[in-house]
């Protein structure tokens, strides 16, 4: 883990940057007691590396097993590489009767 978090420092402090969008909705949201959260982060970032650095600057999101990811409204894959001024929404399990 220390190597990983080691890796994800560097994601953050050098090269160049860019700034994400997170928004949090329903239980997740009432969880880490916020809405969004805007992140400045190197270039060439994934959104698995993502994931892995709101674990990390936001240990509640730990928890959390099972969620989708939209980028700009779009479904996205873990791969999917985010790009400066992205929105990246990430969504709880939705159920209802």
């Amino acid at each position: 883990m220390e190597y990983l978090d080691h890796q994800l420092i560097q994601l953050i402090f050098l090269g160049n940057t860019m700034k994400i969008k997170i928004k949090f909705f329903g239980q997740h949201k009432e969880d880490l007691n916020k809405s969004e959260l805007v992140i400045n982060s190197k270039n060439n970032l994934t959104i698995n590396d993502l994931i892995e650095l709101l674990k990390i600057k936001e240990p509640n999101f730990s928890k959390f097993k099972s969620y989708a990811i939209a980028v700009n409204l779009n479904y996205e894959n873990s791969d999917y590489m985010l790009k400066e001024n992205d929105e990246v929404a990430i969504i709880p399990p939705v159920s209802g009767g």
